[in-house]
């Protein structure tokens, strides 16, 4: 990911009510590496694991933290604090304000500051792995991405009150990367990308299915670098073990045949389709309606080819740019050629 120069840039940080806020004079720093100038409002959660000093001394700003303070409000200064920042960034962001802005409160400074300002915000949620897979907490974040709010989505890994799973703050030198790339890549602004991604799934009876091995890292990557250079971003997606954008229109999906159904009912209108998914070649013909005994030594499933989605997309009148990838184990550079012939793409990995 290529990184942008802050200098000149005013970045406004709201700290929140997390255990991670421990990590703030980290992110305030990381961000003056890149050139910007930061002030810092923290939130009264915030305040009970951070010091207003600490943040004082490494920002080389006053503190904000009081609605209320008489002497900064004689200049309006949540207004005057808006009008400061050419971007906020809330991390980390806690379930309860990530609620607050979803819902529009204006009860305390951080979110009275939001509500006045129309700068890019980012914020990077922070919390217990079960309170981020809640549903109000998704649903709120749902609809932040929807009024152009950049999540930086956590990460997974052991937390502070013992689980393991997602919701860890996102690495301070990653998230100071992703406020300098909101100023610096709009090449696809205006352009709709479609990525498929993820593994398909056969079923062979209601237990048992034909898979392929895939992540989803790299369509989850790609979509990401789509939709910071400004593009309307498309997911189609089988099985995956990531994150995926939530500024993204994200569809899921099991088979090769619902994969294809959806990739053709969205790909009018669209500029450009990486096909990034591991799809299935196979389909299983008569699928089992009952769990298949291991009774006999050897097993005969008899296999159907699946339609080949890339190949489809590349065949159409109005087609748009189309990228492929292939996973292969011998003559790569043979059956890449073969490839780019049959499907017309360019490029190929």
């Amino acid at each position: 990911m290529s990184i942008a120069s802050l200098t000149n840039k005013n970045i406004l940080l709201g700290v929140s009510g997390s255990i991670a806020a421990y990590k703030a004079p980290d992110i305030v720093r990381r961000l003056q590496d890149l050139g910007a100038e930061v002030r810092v409002i923290l939130t009264r959660g915030g305040s009970q694991f951070i010091t207003e000093l600490s943040l004082q001394v490494t920002s080389k700003n006053k503190v904000h933290d009081n609605l209320w303070d008489k002497e900064a409000e004689l200049a309006m200064g949540h207004i005057e604090l808006a009008k400061w920042a050419d971007a906020i960034l809330i991390a980390p962001a806690s379930a309860n304000t990530i609620a607050n802005l979803a819902s529009g409160k204006a009860d305390d400074l951080l979110s009275s500051v939001i509500l006045a300002s129309d700068c890019p915000m980012l914020i990077a949620p922070a919390m217990n792995q079960q309170m981020y897979a809640a549903n109000s907490v998704q649903a709120n974040l749902k609809t932040l991405a929807e009024h152009q709010v950049l999540i930086l989505a956590p990460e997974s890994g052991k937390q502070a009150c013992g689980d393991i799973g997602e919701g860890r703050l996102a690495k301070p030198i990653d998230i100071a990367k992703q406020v300098g790339n909101i100023f610096q890549n709009t090449k696809l602004s205006g352009k709709q990308v479609l990525i498929t991604l993820g593994a398909t799934i056969e079923a062979i009876d209601p237990v048992r299915y034909l898979s392929n091995h895939s992540s989803g890292k790299m369509g989850s990557a790609l979509a990401d670098a789509c939709i910071e250079a400004g593009a309307q971003v498309t997911l189609v997606h089988g099985n995956i073990s990531v994150t995926l954008n939530q500024k993204a229109q994200i569809i899921s999906v099991i088979s090769a045949k619902e994969m294809y159904q959806s990739v053709m009912d969205n790909i009018v209108g669209q500029d450009i389709f990486i096909a990034c998914a591991a799809v299935s070649d196979y389909s299983i013909k008569n699928i089992a309606k009952n769990k298949i005994k291991k009774s006999e030594k050897t097993l005969i499933l008899e296999l159907t080819p699946t339609k080949d989605i890339l190949q489809e997309v590349c065949k159409l009148t109005k087609k748009p740019v189309c990228i492929g990838f292939a996973a292969e184990t011998q003559n790569l550079t043979e059956n890449a050629k073969n490839k780019l012939k049959t499907r017309v793409v360019m490029p190929l990995f």
